[in-house]
């Protein structure tokens, strides 16, 4: 197989995410997708959940470790419902511009041990890949054998791909420029960090904190910690704002572009 590269689409961007119900921002994933046209390698992309996910796994108790089993499984049909109606309208966007996009839904295949991935067979998508097709997953809520059912986010995904694949680039698509010492929107003066790696690393998980809107999944301390687990292989991880035009093609292409690079 080709390089593979997995890029994260932030679902604060391609969602509008304070919306209820939760609507899709069909301009954003427009230019994402002729952003993405040009890409020659092998393509995975993994969609963060915005407003289709969190606002339904927040009103059935996903992220309280207090809410009984009953009243998690009851959410599964509305979370399931607006991850597809996402990923479906994301798929059709990226093939009225020529991506050969595929959806792969993790309910159908993925299972959770407590709140972690205990299976999450690979075969289908290295085959979609190797056929040339472009992959997009996302985050999703699946089974679990001990909660009944539990909330697998992008970034876990992002992170177990980017593993299995051996994946040479690692993007991380937000609506800020990168990692900060805190949070931008707190804290309009917060400086942005262009480069975490060892030296910093625990210094920056104690500054960054959660998004302000509805986010079951922890905001910028859960990525970082997720891709702390990418530590020991050499590739290219950046975060980078996803909602400025121009950026994600620049990292594709490997030209300058500013964000925050993690060395690990």
């Amino acid at each position: 197989m080709h390089r593979v590269t997995v890029v994260k689409l932030g679902g604060s961007v391609i969602t509008h995410k304070s919306a209820s119900p939760p609507r899709v921002n069909h301009e954003a994933v427009k230019r994402i997708a002729l952003e993405l046209k040009g890409y020659n390698g092998n393509l995975v992309i993994v969609l963060g959940g915005g407003a289709h996910g969190h606002q339904a796994a927040h009103r059935f108790g996903f992220g309280d470790p207090k809410t009984p089993k009953e009243r998690l499984l009851a959410g599964v049909p509305a979370i399931r419902h607006n991850m597809t109606l996402l990923s479906m309208q994301v798929e059709r966007i990226m093939q009225n511009v020529g991506i050969p996009a595929a959806v792969f839904s993790p309910f159908s295949f993925v299972q959770m041990h407590d709140g972690s991935v205990s299976s999450f067979p690979m075969e289908l998508i290295q085959r979609a890949l190797q056929t040339g097709l472009t992959v997009v997953t996302h985050g999703d809520v699946c089974f679990d054998d001990i909660r009944g059912a539990s909330i697998l986010s992008g970034d876990t995904i992002l992170v177990h791909i980017a593993e299995i694949l051996d994946a040479e680039s690692v993007y991380i698509g937000t609506d800020v420029d990168g990692v900060y010492e805190a949070d931008p929107r707190d804290k309009p003066n917060a400086t942005m960090i262009p480069i975490i790696d060892k030296s910093n690393m625990n210094q920056v998980m104690l500054g960054a904190s959660s998004s302000k809107a509805t986010d079951v999944t922890g905001g910028m301390t859960a990525k970082l910690a997720e891709l702390t687990k990418l530590a020991g292989k050499k590739r290219e991880i950046a975060v980078f704002n996803l909602s400025v035009p121009g950026r994600l093609e620049a990292l594709l292409s490997r030209k300058p572009v500013l964000c925050t690079r993690i060395i690990l």
